[in-house]
């Protein structure tokens, strides 16, 4: 299998005219939003389509894959504008944020229209995906009311966990278990498969926190403070503070591996294991590479054949 990074490239135009295509009908969306859409690296859709292409031995996506992967990065696009709104950013997918261009009111409306587009492209499929994606975007919603106004009164790496498992972990979450489940997979491989995409989408919000936590004066996000404040909390305030993020996002790149190995139990080719891993540390790699880390030649300290950030 070609390597993950290569393999987005790839299935990027696809999804975007699928997305394009299903935000064009009549009555769908607002024109002014398609540039948001139609902009983004597409991840979650990658991890998606590459799960159902390994799991499904093909090389062509069905169309329910492609639909389902789409319908991923649809929910991922509507919960970026909110997330704007709420956090102060000015930019996204290298444009102005849309409440910045559009105008608050609008761009409310149009966090509100975009959801119901994931659902179309679902329900075809099957009342359990609509009822996952629901799952998910509560659970989405959730991760970010506690990253503001606080979760329950647990110590901050259980409340740091159980945020970003909300607010990123869950729709990898939901795009692995689809890739699986368009795969025509048992039970078992699903379950397996969402553990795996929770643990991919984790490290990638990690990667982005640490990328927040490192920024160079003044060249980091003038916003307010997110989940990289409570990881901060996480790591003792001294010279370990680099290596000690290194080996939190260690851990959670192996956990994902584990995942893969535990559904490889399950029948899964044991020779897609390793693709699936490598996908977690392209995520990771492409996380890091597009945030804002000092390139002050510090690298992260990360065992060799998980992630090297030079």
């Amino acid at each position: 299998m070609i390597p993950f990074r290569e393999y987005l490239e790839m299935i990027r135009p696809a999804v975007n005219r699928r997305i394009e295509e299903v935000a064009s009908g009549e009555g769908a969306i607002d024109p002014g939003v398609l540039p948001l859409l139609v902009r983004g690296k597409r991840m979650r859709a990658g991890l998606l389509l590459r799960i159902h292409a390994g799991l499904a031995r093909t090389t062509v996506p069905t169309r329910q894959a492609l639909d389902l992967a789409c319908a991923v990065e649809l929910a991922h696009a509507a919960s970026l504008i909110l997330d704007d709104m709420l956090d102060g950013d000015t930019v996204r997918r290298g444009a102005p944020s849309l409440h910045l261009t559009r105008g608050e009111g609008r761009a409310v409306l149009d966090a509100v229209g975009i959801p119901a587009l994931p659902y179309v492209l679902a329900a075809p499929y099957g009342a359990g995906y609509v009822t996952m994606l629901a799952s998910a975007q509560q659970s989405m919603a959730r991760g970010v009311a506690w990253e503001m106004l606080g979760g329950p009164e647990i110590p901050a790496a259980e409340l740091y966990d159980a945020i970003v498992a909300r607010k990123t972990g869950c729709l990898f979450s939901l795009a692995a278990a689809w890739g699986a489940m368009a795969a025509g997979e048992e039970e078992a491989v699903v379950a397996a498969f969402a553990d795996f995409g929770l643990s991919a989408g984790k490290a990638m919000q990690i990667a982005d926190d640490i990328a927040d936590l490192h920024a160079p004066a003044g060249g980091g996000r003038a916003s307010r403070p997110g989940s990289e404040a409570l990881l901060f909390r996480c790591v003792p305030g001294d010279n370990g503070t680099r290596q000690a993020l290194g080996r939190i996002l260690e851990r959670e790149i192996g956990g994902a591996a584990a995942r893969i190995a535990d559904a490889g139990r399950h029948r899964v080719p044991p020779g897609a294991w390793e693709p699936f891993g490598q996908a977690v540390r392209d995520i990771v790699g492409l996380t890091i590479a597009s945030g804002r880390l000092p390139h002050d030649g510090t690298p992260l300290e990360l065992s060799p054949g998980t992630f090297t950030q030079r």
